[in-house]
Parts: C-alpha cells; sequence; structure tokens
C-alpha cells in the first residue's frame, strides 16, 4: 500500500507564510556553522520533506541546492514553491548515479525512515555522493532524551533511534571520517527570560530545570564522566567528512 506521508507531515509542518519563517530561521541557525563559503557548492537536500531547509539555503544566497523526495506530495510541494526538487522512488541508486557530485550532503530526520537492514547500504551511498572533503550534516532521534520512547514512536514510519555512539558507528561503517555527534536543540533562550512572569521566559526556566534533572539522572547510572558527555536534546546533529 502507498503511503500518503503529506497527512502526516502537515500535522506539523502547515502551509503558511509563518511557518515557512519559521522553519527558516530554524534551519539557519542549524546549518549555518556546517556550511560551506562558495555560494555556488553543489548541495543536495535527502529527504527534503516540505523543503523548508532548501528555502533557507537559498534565503542564504546559495545558487546550487537541489532535494530528492520520495513522497509525491511533499515533492509536489516543494515544486510549487520553486524549490529544484526531484522525486526518487529508490533513493540509494539516485545518490549512486551522482557519486562525487556534491559538496554539503543534508539528511535532516531521515535515517530513521530507513529500514535497519538498508541504514548502512544508505548512509554508504551518501557517502558515495560527495566528493572527497565532502560533509554530510544529518539529524536523528536520540534515544538518550527524556522523550525518547515519544519521538521514536510518533512516526508510524520510524523504524530506529540512536545514541550519539550507534550513529558514530553507521558513519564510521559508511566510510565517513572526522565524525561529530552532539545536540540539537529546537529550544532557544528568548530575549524576555529574565522576566519571570513572562510566558516564554516560564517555559525557558521548565525546560532547563528538567533538562537539568534529567542530566543527574544520567550522570547517576553511567557515572559522572561518561553522563555529562551524552547528548539529551530530542534529535542528535551528526556532522561528518568524507576522506580528502
Amino acid at each position: 500500500m502507498k503511503l500518503d506521508y503529506a497527512h502526516y507531515y502537515r500535522r506539523w509542518h502547515p502551509e503558511t507564510p509563518e511557518h515557512q519563517a519559521e522553519m527558516s530561521a530554524f534551519y539557519r541557525r542549524l546549518l549555518g556553522p556546517h556550511l560551506p563559503g562558495d555560494k555556488a557548492a553543489a548541495i543536495l537536500d535527502v529527504g527534503c520533506g516540505g523543503g523548508y531547509a532548501l528555502a533557507a539555503l537559498k534565503e542564504l544566497g546559495f545558487t546550487r541546492c537541489s532535494g530528492v523526495e520520495s513522497d509525491a506530495g511533499q515533492a509536489g510541494s516543494c515544486t510549487k514553491k520553486g524549490l529544484s526538487v526531484e522525486l526518487a522512488g529508490d533513493t540509494i541508486a539516485f545518490l549512486e548515479r551522482r557519486a562525487g557530485q556534491f559538496q554539503l550532503l543534508l539528511c535532516l530526520d531521515v535515517i530513521e525512515h530507513v529500514p535497519h537492514d538498508v541504514q548502512l547500504p544508505f548512509t554508504a551511498a551518501l557517502a558515495g555522493a560527495l566528493a572527497p572533503g565532502g560533509t554530510l550534516v544529518c539529524t536523528v532521534p536520540n534515544a538518550s532524551a527524556a522523550l525518547a520512547s515519544h519521538w521514536r514512536h510518533n512516526d508510524w514510519t520510524h523504524h530506529a533511534s540512536f545514541t550519539a555512539c550507534s550513529l558514530d558507528f553507521l558513519l564510521h561503517h559508511a566510510g565517513f571520517t572526522d565524525i561529530r555527534v552532539g545536540e540539537t536543540e529546537f529550544h532557544t533562550r528568548p530575549a524576555n527570560w529574565w522576566l519571570p512572569l513572562s510566558g516564554g521566559a516560564r517555559h525557558w526556566w521548565a525546560f532547563r530545570f528538567f533538562r537539568l534533572w534529567r542530566r543527574l539522572e544520567v550522570m547517576a547510572e553511567l557515572g559522572p564522566q561518561q553522563g555529562r558527555a551524552v547528548p539529551l536534546s530530542l534529535n542528535l546533529l551528526g556532522v561528518a567528512r568524507t576522506p580528502a
């Protein structure tokens, strides 16, 4: 049976200008430190969804950014927004036909949708599509987060969540080097964080309090040294390179 993934996607991503602006700001913040200096660098967003990261790249002045998407509804949404996105039923084959063509690959909230026995061939295909010294930026659900089970099972099409160790293991065996895995936060400190009666500040301090509680719990379970190093955000951010 062919799934209409847009049915799920629209629950979190309404097609409104306000949400587009919010998502563009988020991706500019997330991707900014990892983007190439060359605005003409070839960039591919693998599993680009509604195209929010691609739109952010265009706003930043990148001229050779494109996407590939396996869901027809989301690919169609990207096309309506004027984004260069190709619909591909077999993403691995798509990548293999473009060996060494890209300086940067984005794979944001995608690997968890790939069945476990296909994850290694998929990530190896990502590595193969990058030019020597190219960069992969990926995000995946974090199995160490407080809401890890909810985050893993909230999407029926998820097959896995990851720890920093398991994501590093996968990327290493796919052929990547210089692998860094860390936190990526959805929440940012509001401008009025110091005003105790503002709604944004209340949410911020509740978030910080319960994150500290989770950190103490992990340190108690794993020991202080290991527990301090475990990323606790809902998503993990992985950045890796191909050998130069």
